[in-house]
């Protein structure tokens, strides 16, 4: 009871701000995204026009999963000064959105599976119009409605003038593990380079120094306090435990 109290509050919060709030079950949030910065910010803002409390079945309807985002709320959202910038985003992220994929990975009896999920059933720039459509696909409509328990939520403004894909992708995984203003969380080095999607290339040093310390660096200039320690299996890194408390 207390549980459904507390899903409701958040949810009658959501409402009262005007559906400015992202929500998705963790499962994506920890997961590889496949999106660059641009197509990133195109299905954060469709996301957040999609209610959650909502039934799967209603987004069985393609009018319903189809979202229509504006040159105006992508340029607020990147804080770009010229909204000419936001139209060239736009058109661009629309170009190769349609071929982004949520990538899951789970362990079996048989091994690992990995199941790839497009994002959008198709994506339409409106030229002149300064606007786009998108049309999620109803595989990963689950992933984003009819949600009670396990859930990734956060303001569209936490990201505002973002800059860096690897800042968001870590702000998305430290919130997917704790609702409260502070939390901890061991992870693997392979977990890490898994959901950030790093190349297998950087050595864990690299990852630590090109990646993992710049995201911390700007995540800590919007508010946040993170620290990490790394954690060895013989002479290797192999697990970080972040420490962070939200602002």
């Amino acid at each position: 009871k207390h549980k459904k109290l507390c899903y409701d509050s958040i949810h009658s919060m959501k409402t009262s701000i005007g559906r400015n709030t992202v929500t998705m079950k963790n499962t994506i949030a920890r997961a590889a995204q496949s999106l660059g910065l641009a197509e990133k910010r195109i299905i954060t803002l469709g996301i957040s026009k999609i209610d959650s409390r909502q039934s799967k079945t209603v987004y069985k309807d393609e009018t319903k999963r189809t979202i229509t985002i504006t040159a105006s709320e992508y340029q607020t959202m990147a804080k770009l000064k010229r909204e000419l910038d936001a139209y060239k985003e736009l058109q661009a992220g629309t170009e190769k959105i349609g071929k982004k994929q949520l990538i899951l990975k789970t362990e079996t009896m048989r091994g690992k599976k990995i199941t790839r999920i497009n994002w959008v059933e198709e994506a339409i720039y409106e030229q002149g119009q300064g606007t786009i459509k998108i049309c999620f696909t109803t595989k990963i409509m689950p992933y984003l409605c009819s949600i009670e328990n396990r859930f990734t939520t956060y303001k569209i403004n936490d990201t505002a003038g973002i800059k860096s894909i690897y800042a968001w992708r870590l702000m998305e995984f430290l919130i997917s593990w704790s609702t409260k203003k502070e939390g901890q969380r061991t992870i693997s080095v392979e977990k890490i380079k898994e959901m950030l999607e790093i190349p297998n290339s950087y050595e864990t040093g690299g990852t630590i120094a090109r990646i993992i310390k710049p995201a911390i660096t700007e995540l800590e200039k919007r508010g946040w306090t993170i620290s990490y320690e790394k954690e060895k299996t013989g002479r290797k890194i192999s697990h970080i435990t972040f420490i962070w408390r939200k602002p």
